[in-house]
């Protein structure tokens, strides 16, 4: 059973990353993925690209060979009340929009308002995917954060990065642990990303996927081994 889609990937666009588009692709092609998604950060992020580079992604071919390219977002949360750093107009023309907190764009504040914001981000209609829900600069609870993504019908991002060592987040591997408990005892589903800054480290999940075995978590349970569950993810239909 293979992995077949890495939905959070970035590239020198970003500002911090190492990768051009096209390395990107031809990475994922290597790895035999049939999906890559391509998220770069909203324009809160330092470095990150304008409103406009978004909004021409209509430029971009989306086949390349037996590779599908969905062009997406990941939005800053901005404030406590689940703002994004993009608007609805470009949020609509995105492929998918994942949304995920940064100390560069929202500063930690405590429990409640972290899972506030994280909340009502996800109310946002466009918003398919919450980013990166692992770090402890951000103390949030994990409980209601996935009952809430079950209700409105939002996939739990377990992200690769986080378990880096030299990651700038904090408490990934214990903070994963406890999103993979939640989400199987309430059965919502994750979707698991590398967060890729550099080509290298496209669809490879290698420490996210030892975590799934020391756990047995459900493999029915992650979104990216069956391209059907792409409509989990999308804002565009997807045949």
């Amino acid at each position: 059973m293979n992995i077949l889609m890495d939905m959070h990937t970035h590239t020198t666009a970003s500002g911090h990353g190492y990768s051009t588009l096209k390395e990107n692709i031809e990475a994922a092609k290597e790895r035999g993925l049939k999906v890559l998604g391509l998220s770069e950060h909203g324009p809160a992020m330092p470095g990150g690209p304008h409103i406009y580079f978004l909004s021409n992604y209509r430029c971009i071919p989306r086949q390349y060979g037996d590779l599908k390219l969905f062009c997406g977002v990941e939005a800053n949360i901005c404030d406590y009340e689940g703002g994004l750093d993009v608007d609805e107009n470009h949020l609509a023309l995105m492929d998918y929009v994942i949304a995920s907190m940064h100390v560069q764009c929202c500063k930690p504040g405590s429990v409640a308002e972290n899972t506030k914001a994280s909340i009502l981000a996800m109310k946002n209609p466009y918003v398919k995917v919450l980013g990166h829900p692992d770090d402890s600069r951000y103390p949030i609870d994990r409980k209601e954060l996935v009952l809430a993504a079950g209700e409105e019908q939002v996939a739990i991002e377990i992200n690769n990065s986080s378990l880096n060592p030299k990651a700038a987040r904090i408490g990934g591997r214990e903070n994963i642990k406890e999103l993979f408990f939640w989400c199987n005892e309430y059965k919502v589903p994750v979707l698991l990303g590398t967060d890729s800054h550099i080509c290298y480290t496209v669809g490879d999940f290698t420490e996210t996927l030892e975590i799934v075995e020391e756990l047995k978590f459900p493999k029915e349970l992650i979104l990216n081994y069956d391209l059907a569950n792409l409509k989990w993810i999308c804002n565009i239909p997807v045949e």
